[in-house]
């Protein structure tokens, strides 16, 4: 990042590269896919016009995903809606299905693993907002529980719990099926 701010453009397309599919899966996960693609669109306009204010205070995966939850924040603001989705669904309200998730090896074993990420989005989906954005925020960005409290304007130790309610609640209604 420090070389695309100092006009470097061909170290756009590195960090593209290296970021794109984590900050659109981070998008993905808590929007419907035409909302999660105009948030990762805005979020790397933003990253570009940023790039003369950026300071390397910490990792540049941090200062993405800085950006990224506040593309989110601001998405939830403008809709005026619950954080929370339609779950198990595509852009047009239609059901996903399961052939959709995965690839065609065994079927048998592709429609088990294709209906267990549905329902593990479904669950992730339905989390409270902030055990949903840290969850997200540590496993698609790897980042760090003081990055995340940092970026969520939270405690570490809160950042602590939110994430183990979160695994908590999901382990168990996972293996309520």
């Amino acid at each position: 990042m420090s070389r695309y701010a100092g006009g470097d453009a061909n170290a756009f397309d590195v960090l593209y590269g290296r970021h794109k599919d984590a900050s659109y899966r981070y998008f993905l996960r808590q929007l419907p896919e035409a909302a999660a693609a105009d948030c990762h669109q805005t979020l790397w306009l933003n990253l570009i016009r940023a790039r003369t204010r950026y300071q390397p205070t910490a990792p540049f995966r941090a200062y993405l995903f800085h950006l990224a939850h506040n593309v989110l924040t601001d998405q939830h603001r403008r809709s005026g809606r619950n954080p929370l989705t339609l779950v198990g669904t595509d852009t047009d309200g239609d059901p996903v299905r399961p052939d959709d998730l995965c690839g065609a090896d065994d079927p048998a074993a592709t429609l088990v693993r294709n209906r267990q990420a549905v329902r593990l989005m479904t669950l992730i989906r339905a989390l409270p907002a902030a055990q949903r954005d840290a969850l997200l925020l540590r496993a698609e960005a790897g980042l760090s529980i003081q990055e995340i409290a940092d970026i969520t304007r939270t405690s570490a130790e809160g950042i602590k719990s939110r994430l183990r309610y979160a695994l908590r609640r999901l382990r168990a209604e996972f293996t309520d099926d």
